[in-house]
């Protein structure tokens, strides 16, 4: 008897089979690897601007307590609140303490993210 050479039919149905479930998985780890290369780098592009926008504030010499805000380029927003904290030690430069919270939020509503930062920083004292 002769027998033909190649592939059956269940043959090649279980090998495409098999090739659907594992290009599948493939795909998918693909996606998921993009999207967290994604995260990261708008993460680390809010770190930046939060060290930036920290670095501006550091410069200013009679900052006051309150809150302000604004936006970055590229779809990020900034929000800033200072807190006098009361000081321990009176001293002979008068200086006032004050808590600096930063944050930086990035995203759509309902996807948002955002980094909060959080400092001390002295400023000349308010009757000075």
């Amino acid at each position: 008897m002769i027998r033909a050479r190649g592939f059956t039919l269940l043959e090649i149905l279980v090998a495409l089979t098999l090739f659907a479930v594992v290009g599948g998985a493939l795909l998918q780890m693909f996606h998921t690897g993009l999207r967290t290369g994604r995260i990261a780098n708008q993460h680390s592009h809010a770190v930046l601007l939060a060290r930036s926008k920290l670095t501006e504030l550091s410069a200013f010499e009679n900052l006051r307590p309150g809150s302000d805000s604004g936006e970055f380029d590229g779809g990020f927003h900034w929000r800033t609140d200072l807190v006098e904290v009361p000081d321990l030690e009176p001293t002979i430069i008068p200086l006032t303490q004050l808590e600096l919270t930063l944050s930086v939020s990035w995203g759509q509503a309902g996807d948002e993210s955002s980094i909060t930062v959080k400092s001390l920083l002295l400023s000349h004292a308010v009757g000075s």
